[in-house]
């Protein structure tokens, strides 16, 4: 599965770059009902009078949050964002979970699960160990997290071998591995199709 991520931000390079240096993506699923689209805009504060189709590719697209129906879901997908304010997670998560990842250009990064209100689990994907992790319950991810996991114990004993000391450096798909871990917890995939299809795109203060 991550090597269908790592295809998949190969292709996004060639349509915009940009979207590779900061990206944000949610699954939000209702507990006892299904949420709409205009559920989870009104929960992340957005004004849908100003709510527009485009695609988050699109220039103007900073701070612009593209919201899509998918099933009993809804996808979230934004560049340059993420959320900060703890009444977010409240509102966005009564009687529903949320999942995702987000990253931004200086590496700062967090996958997420969130639910019923709380922000369950928090976790720097280059600092995944258990002591590390943070939330309600920093634990409730560690039966996704063993790529994540596994990536980091290679990074630290390419490190000691030496493999940092001149170049070529070698990399390591964080990112993608987060991706495929979002999609493991929730089994929604973020296809290339997401990201070209107009959706409502909505300003929304809570990103």
């Amino acid at each position: 599965m991550i090597n269908y991520y790592v295809q998949l931000l190969k292709d996004l390079d060639r349509l915009d770059p940009y979207i590779n240096n900061a990206m944000f993506w949610m699954v939000v699923r209702g507990r006892a009902e299904p949420l709409t689209v205009t559920d989870v805009a009104h929960r992340l504060d957005a004004n849908l009078d100003t709510a527009i189709p485009r695609t988050v590719l699109e220039p103007g697209r900073e701070k612009v949050v593209v919201l899509e129906q998918s099933g009993h879901d809804v996808i979230v997908l934004a560049a340059n964002a993420y959320i900060s304010d703890p009444d977010i997670w409240t509102r966005l998560t009564e009687n529903a979970q949320a999942w995702g990842f987000w990253w931004l250009v200086n590496n700062t990064n967090r996958l997420f699960y969130a639910a019923d209100g709380d922000l369950i689990t928090k976790v720097d994907v280059f600092r995944p160990s258990p002591a590390e992790c943070t939330g309600r319950n920093p634990r409730a991810l560690d039966d996704y997290l063993g790529a994540i996991r596994a990536l980091v114990a290679q990074r630290e004993a390419d490190d000691r071998a030496g493999a940092f000391d001149a170049p070529p450096y070698p990399r390591y798909p964080h990112w993608e591995a987060a991706l495929a871990t979002v999609e493991a917890m929730t089994g929604v995939r973020l296809d290339l199709d997401r990201f070209t299809r107009k959706q409502l795109s909505i300003q929304a203060r809570g990103l």
